[in-house]
């Protein structure tokens, strides 16, 4: 007796998603806001190939050695290439490949393009944002990147929002800093737990995010960033803070705020000086604002120390990330009025019969590039059932090109809101409509 097959599932696997037709709107929506700040703010788009090689991640991941073992990839024709889990690797990899250093500094680099993040069970996908400024230290390009985040989000309107912000300081600092955080986790081993104990292994700042959500009462005692930085990066701090204050960016000081493995931008070891999450506030409750949302919609710093692990070359760097499909289920959550895509179509051509259907569509084409906004289907047969789709586009005039029409070179014209109609020479029907579709609006 054959044995049975287990039928093969084609669905996307678990943590994957679709950018589906029925939710263009809304991506199209958040994309023209976000070009027009992008360019306001003179960001360059770049365009990334959909892979990189894996020893890309590995190298800026830095002194994580359980880097690679987080990195989905696969073996292709002599390559190992990989899914990426944030795209400020790749941008930092782009801006070296392409001698972008030869250009003026800054170079404001911003890209799109969909992630997976790893995680505890399964990996997650993100459609992210990244935007990145290359080649200048200075707290000014930290205060610019924040603004724009902040002008994107007041873009959407859908919501309040709080910048988290920290800083663990430049590399004296931040050694400084991982150490006595080393000490503190092994000293208190046995109270933090085996979890903690083993994601110490892999970078302290990974143990203390963990600490925070099994062992609140111990995070809160654990040392700060802010003991330890060196009077270069207190300056740093406080100069972006002034410049915060100045543009009235709604902030919060968090020094529980570190760069971590699942945060969907950089690597903890690449990150330098500041960390920031834009979240949004939680809804407000008898007029008593809660606490922010814990899920940040925007994850990004400071990561002067990326260039050097993946090129040998120093040179720094500041951005963030951002999700897009919050914004988009935010949107949708909250039933925002998403204008319609394009112009709006003014004439809806209709045909009946294979000889009409065959010359149907170089007449559209003709209408088309004459200018004027115009849709059609070819797969419906009926007229009844094509003018229900007219009337679903919101089109005042409709088209109809039968077997006759075919025939004799005419098309005839109907209003569909008063139903009063007229045949028209094919010769004479771009003229005919751009003067209706003057008179009417």
């Amino acid at each position: 007796m054959a044995s049975k097959k287990k039928a093969l599932s084609t669905a996307l696997p678990d943590g994957l998603f679709d950018l589906i037709p029925e939710d263009q709107s809304y991506w199209h929506f958040v994309w023209k806001k976000i070009n027009n700040l992008l360019a306001d703010y003179s960001f360059q788009r770049i365009d990334l190939a959909p892979a990189e090689s894996a020893d890309l991640f590995v190298r800026a991941a830095g002194n994580d050695n359980d880097a690679a073992k987080r990195i989905i990839s696969a073996r292709s024709h002599g390559q190992n290439l990989a899914f990426r889990a944030d795209l400020s690797a790749s941008l930092m990899r782009a801006y070296f490949q392409h001698n972008m250093q030869a250009l003026s500094s800054p170079v404001k680099l911003f890209t799109s393009a969909p992630v997976i993040i790893p995680g505890d069970h399964k990996p997650k996908m993100q459609w992210r944002l990244a935007v990145h400024t290359i080649g200048d230290q200075t707290e000014a390009v930290d205060a610019e990147l924040l603004f724009l985040g902040c002008r994107i989000l007041e873009s959407m309107n859908i919501g309040q929002f709080t910048v988290r912000i920290n800083t663990i300081g430049d590399t004296q600092s931040r050694t400084a800093y991982i150490k006595v955080l080393k000490e503190f986790l092994r000293h208190h081993a046995r109270t933090a737990g085996a979890r903690v104990q083993a994601a110490l292994k892999i970078h302290p700042f990974r143990a203390l995010e963990i600490l925070a959500t099994e062992n609140s009462e111990l995070a809160g005692r654990a040392p700060q960033a802010v003991e330890h930085l060196s009077d270069s990066s207190r300056l740093h701090f406080k100069r972006l803070l002034e410049f915060l204050d100045e543009g009235h960016v709604p902030y919060i000081i968090d020094h529980t705020l570190l760069p971590t493995i699942h945060s969907g931008f950089n690597s903890p070891d690449a990150t330098t000086h500041t960390v920031w999450h834009f979240v949004y506030d939680a809804e407000q409750t008898d007029g008593a604002q809660t606490s922010p949302e814990s899920a940040p919609i925007i994850t990004g710093g400071r990561s002067d120390r990326l260039g050097e692990f993946i090129s040998g070359t120093k040179i720094p760097s500041a951005g963030w990330g951002l999700d897009l499909g919050m914004i988009v289920e935010r949107l949708k959550t909250m039933q925002v009025h998403i204008p319609e895509a394009g112009a709006r179509p003014k004439v809806f051509l209709s045909q009946l019969g294979d000889a009409a259907k065959k010359r149907s569509l170089m007449l559209f084409e003709e209408i088309r590039k004459a200018g004027i906004e115009v849709r059609y289907s070819l797969s419906k047969d009926t007229i009844k059932g094509q003018l229900r789709m007219a009337a679903r586009f919101g089109v005042r005039f409709a088209l109809i090109f039968g077997q006759k029409e075919a025939l004799e070179g005419t098309v005839m014209l109907r209003e569909l809101e008063s139903g009063i109609q007229e045949t028209i020479p094919l010769e004479k029907i771009i003229d005919e409509l751009k003067k209706f579709c003057a008179s009417h609006g």
